[in-house]
């Protein structure tokens, strides 16, 4: 444990849920290399959940697209059920029906998720965590009929079946796609390969072991190739599909191929944490803790980054969605961590950037779209802040767990 993550431990319980730093855009703390944000903000759940009430609702219609997201003052974009990003509105449906337990919301959540279920049986994409994982967990979780909490732990299934069709032996991993003509892995599919886990403990014992097999495996080899010794992460990387050798990083969305990609980083997190809390197994706890440390010295607790961490301009667009995707995964591998007093660490930490993301800045009152502001989408094609449902998802999620 390092002296940096001590004391930003130390510093949120100390402020319990104010978040104490500087209102500008700067570089904080010994030794953070990215440009950060930090604000000075009470603790305001209540008020994000309000927000998001209204806008979550205005996104409801047309019901025959999914809303993806806008940049700056732009259109505000929508996609069809195929899209990585489909299955983050449905799951803030649900977050918001398990917040108020009004029919309102389980009716839209339900209309919403329905309609992903023939996405599950899709062999053509590797987000099918996202897609199908994301609002069906949620959904087999909150759901009232039993009927459909079936229907959605069997599409959980499928998706995990679907994956699984895509693992390349050779690399032992699923493949996630295509890159300037080579077999590659990004650094996302740590959010993905864990559905093959999470489906094997609802099958068979031969099918459930193969896919839970399947799913630890990738996430070892995306530990082994994509995670550097100081726990930063690499975006993508591409193999020689026959032999599984690595062939070496390719540009993403980060500033470079040797660069870390904030919200990379915090989807390593995120996903490592999730593969050890199926599994327990020592290397997935390893790797979640590795990439874990690496965020909190480059990044203050309470503070969103730039978008990339070895981005250190004070103008560059910063990432709230890799603050809270990061903040709902330090939350998660401070109660699954076996040593409670660092544990409490990590919780305390994540606590504390969640707690940032409530500002008005953040998450501004009146009228919008989306809840989240601040969040980056692909800087290198668009270099401008917007607000997208991933990020929208992930806040609320962190926030559901305080109630």
């Amino acid at each position: 444990m390092t002296r940096r993550l001590v004391a930003a431990t130390l510093l949120a319980l100390a402020t319990c849920w104010t978040v104490v730093g500087s209102s500008a855009a700067s570089t904080i703390g010994t030794g953070a290399r990215t440009a950060t944000t930090c604000l000075s903000v009470a603790f305001t759940p209540d008020r994000v959940w309000d927000v998001a009430s209204t806008r979550l609702a205005a996104l409801a219609a047309p019901a025959t697209t999914f809303p993806f997201g806008t940049t700056g003052d732009g259109a505000y974009l929508r996609t069809s059920a195929y899209s990585w990003t489909s299955g983050f509105y449905p799951a803030s449906l649900w977050l918001m029906y398990g917040k108020t337990r009004d029919p309102r919301w389980l009716a839209r959540a339900r209309s919403f998720t329905d309609r992903l279920l023939p996405v599950a049986t899709w062999t053509g994409t590797h987000d099918l965590g996202f897609m199908i994982g994301v609002p069906m967990r949620l959904g087999a979780a909150l759901d009232p009929s039993g009927n459909r909490q079936q229907r959605y732990r069997e599409a959980i299934i499928s998706a995990a079946d679907s994956l699984a069709k895509r693992w390349n032996r050779q690399v032992g991993a699923v493949k996630s796609g295509d890159y300037g003509g080579k077999w590659g892995l990004i650094i996302d599919s740590a959010m993905n390969a864990p559905l093959l886990i999470e489906a094997a403990r609802s099958v068979d014992s031969k099918h459930g072991k193969s896919l839970e097999r399947k799913g630890l495996q990738h996430m070892k080899t995306l530990a082994a190739n994509l995670v550097r010794s100081d726990g930063s992460t690499i975006h993508r990387m591409a193999f020689n599909a026959k032999t599984g050798q690595p062939l070496g990083p390719l540009f993403g969305q980060g500033l470079s191929e040797a660069s870390t990609w904030a919200r990379g980083q915090a989807w390593a997190i995120h996903g490592f944490t999730d593969a050890y809390t199926f599994t327990h197994d020592p290397g997935m706890l390893d790797a979640a803790l590795n990439t874990a440390n690496y965020w909190i010295e480059q990044v203050p607790a309470g503070c969103v980054p730039a978008w990339d961490l070895d981005v250190d301009s004070p103008t560059a667009p910063r990432d709230t969605s890799a603050a809270a995707i990061a903040a709902d995964a330090l939350v998660n591998l401070g109660k699954a961590d076996p040593d409670p007093d660092r544990g409490a660490q990590y919780s305390a930490y994540g606590s504390a950037t969640r707690a940032a993301l409530t500002a008005p800045r953040w998450v501004p009152d009146g009228a919008g779209r989306g809840v989240l502001r601040g969040q980056s989408y692909n800087i290198p094609a668009v270099a401008r802040e917007g607000s997208y449902v991933w990020g929208d998802f992930y806040l609320l999620e962190s926030l559901a767990e305080t109630g």
